[in-house]
């Protein structure tokens, strides 16, 4: 048996997720909500009106359907109090990264969702592709025995009007909306939590970004460093990190995962993990069936999420590290930031 889900958000994203979720065999969108009218007619002709009820106003739908759960796909600077309200209807609540846009806010969402007995779950898809698996496991089995250092590079072409017009005025859009993906593949990856940030920002001269086109970013993780570099101007799309341990270095594009030993001169592959099907597509499918069977899961038989919104909390004060490092030109430490940590029963 099926769960029965609300979605919040019909503009690119969101419109993606009205896919998903219409081919996965046990979530059922019965209703969208999108105050924009143009992005709800668009919605519309993406699932029957015999299906699914559609919406301007989230109170109205909350009032008027009855859903196990809701997926909220608005812009981010909105899932704070979105997420909060359906808490406050009964809803376990998948959000779009990231769960807030401050710790104060995340705090408060996950404050709500334990009063009212319900998971956040955060859509963060890069956890779920299949290199990233290949690598957390290959880590998680000391394949490169201690580590010393990654480097991770994220080559974008992505003019702000690609994600829409909200896109280009916010401040800090690679850091908040791109880098923060990043930023949680590498706690999942290394199964720790930063002990600090060093973040700067900027934009290049042909920017269409009012700030912070570009981020790089210093990170200390204790027992290793991590070296970031992230763009949205560049004039192509490629990813690459690099893992260096005593054993040897593992590398990957997002596609391939390659493996030098360290008296090697050249590298060699190792197969992908399997992963549940649609998770090996590319963007914007790929991890998506994982979210989906989690949010199933946790509303189902109350499974605890891997990307739970306790998890998460940790990425995004992450983010609200940087963005002090790069005001105030300085190392950050993550408990400036975060020094009460919500607590997180599965850890």
């Amino acid at each position: 048996m099926g769960i029965k889900i609300i979605q919040i958000g019909a503009g690119i994203r969101g419109r993606h997720w009205v896919e998903f979720v219409k081919n996965h065999p046990d979530v059922e969108c019965i209703a969208i909500v999108e105050p924009d009218a143009a992005s709800l007619e668009k919605a519309k002709g993406l699932l029957p009106a015999s299906d699914c009820r559609f919406f301007l106003d989230i109170g109205e739908a909350l009032k008027s359907v009855k859903a196990d759960a809701a997926l909220v796909v608005s812009p981010s600077a909105t899932h704070a109090d979105v997420s909060i309200h359906c808490l406050d209807a009964g809803l376990t609540v998948m959000v779009e990264k990231p769960l807030a846009v401050t710790v104060e806010e995340g705090r408060r969402v996950l404050e709500r969702a334990r009063a009212v007995g319900r998971q956040v779950i955060v859509a963060e898809n890069y956890r779920f592709w299949p290199s990233e698996r290949t690598i957390k496991r290959l880590l998680d089995e000391q394949f490169l025995g201690a580590i010393d250092n990654a480097i991770m590079i994220d080559r974008r072409h992505q003019p702000s009007r690609v994600e829409g017009p909200w896109f280009g005025q916010i401040e800090y859009p690679q850091l908040q909306e791109i880098a923060t993906h990043h930023f949680d593949s590498l706690r999942g990856f290394f199964g720790a939590h930063p002990h600090s940030v060093n973040v700067r920002v900027w934009n290049p001269v042909w920017t269409d970004y009012k700030h912070g086109a570009n981020t790089e970013a210093l990170i200390d993780f204790g027992h290793m460093q991590v070296q970031y570099v992230g763009t949205l101007l560049s004039h192509r799309y490629g990813f690459s990190m690099w893992i260096e341990g005593e054993k040897g270095v593992l590398w990957t594009n997002r596609k391939f995962v390659m493996w030098r030993p360290g008296s090697s001169r050249w590298f060699r592959p190792i197969f992908n993990d399997k992963v549940p099907a649609g998770d090996e597509k590319p963007y914007p499918k790929g991890g998506t069936t994982s979210l989906l069977n989690s949010l199933r899961d946790a509303v189902q038989n109350g499974t605890r999420a891997e990307t739970r919104g306790e998890d998460n909390i940790w990425t995004v004060a992450m983010v609200e590290a940087g963005k002090l490092s790069d005001r105030e030109r300085r190392t950050v430490a993550l408990p400036e930031v975060y020094a009460n940590p919500v607590a997180d029963p599965v850890r």
